[in-house]
């Protein structure tokens, strides 16, 4: 008999291990209510990675790499997605002059900040890589 989710968030590996994530939100320097996906154990011992989505992209983008990640056999870390301003559950930012790589920057350092990551390896698609240079 399968063993019920751990939440609405959670599924299975084909090994029948949880991934469940978690859905958080925080605020902004400037207040805006930001988004991100954790998944894995908050207090892994292994450094956690923070993905950054694409220029129209999501947190939901790395599902799969979070999955893996989170639940690896020998070293499951803790694995952050964020969806910038105006991209998937944050939310849109009336100010066009916010939408620019420095505040991107900042939110995810906010983000980072609230969730208690002092450090972590960067996974980043197309230009989002910019976004903590």
């Amino acid at each position: 008999m399968a063993k019920p989710p751990l939440n609405a968030n959670d599924d299975r590996t084909a090994n029948g291990a949880p991934t469940a994530w978690r859905d958080t939100f925080y605020s902004a320097t400037d207040g805006l209510r930001l988004f991100a996906r954790d998944y894995g154990e908050r207090t892994s011992p292994w450094l956690p990675v923070v993905c950054l989505p694409g220029l129209t992209r999501t947190s939901r983008d790395f599902h799969a790499l979070a999955t893996h990640l989170s639940t690896h056999r020998h070293r499951p870390r803790r694995v952050v997605a964020f969806d910038y301003r105006g991209r998937g559950q944050s939310r849109w930012d009336s100010d066009a002059e916010h939408y620019n790589a420095l505040t991107e920057m900042d939110d995810v350092f906010s983000g980072m900040t609230a969730l208690g990551i002092p450090r972590a390896m960067v996974v980043g698609t197309r230009a989002a890589g910019l976004s903590v240079c």
